[in-house]
């Protein structure tokens, strides 16, 4: 069975991934009207986002094993940096918070903005792509 906890992480951090690829295309299609699908993509991965996409499980979890000193059992380089990230801004608000609401903190560290999606170019590409192939589908059928 699904989390459904990751899920709906999952499908908040497409749509952000989707809205940013907006922005940016129309951002880019002021100064530069040619650009390349590529280069806005491109632009796109260097931006910021909205939040950290990651359930609050896996994030207690993760930076449980970074409190104790622990490596985190993940191979993803991005998700290790997002991980060190939420880790850094914990250990700098947890100081003067009574030990049982220091969790609480987490919660409200993930909802923040973050520094980027902590994806590579490949997988940012693949959501836009399925996204956009999905509503011209979707258009596709709706004349049928």
């Amino acid at each position: 069975m699904k989390n459904t906890s990751n899920d709906s992480v999952r499908e908040i951090r497409r749509q952000d991934i989707v809205d940013t690829f907006y922005r940016t295309f129309k951002e880019m299609r002021k100064t530069r009207p040619f650009a390349s699908l590529s280069e806005i993509i491109e632009q796109a991965t260097r931006s910021s986002a909205p939040r950290f996409y990651v359930s609050f499980e896996n994030a207690r979890r993760f930076i449980s094993l970074l409190i104790r000193g622990k490596e985190l059992p993940i191979a993803n380089k991005n998700k290790i940096a997002m991980y060190k990230e939420i880790y850094r801004r914990y250990k700098a608000r947890v100081k003067n918070v009574n030990a049982r609401y220091k969790y609480i903190v987490l919660e409200n560290i993930i909802e923040e903005p973050a520094p980027s999606f902590y994806i590579d170019k490949e997988t940012f590409r693949g959501i836009v792509y399925k996204t956009l192939r999905e509503r011209r589908n979707g258009r596709n059928m709706a004349r049928a």
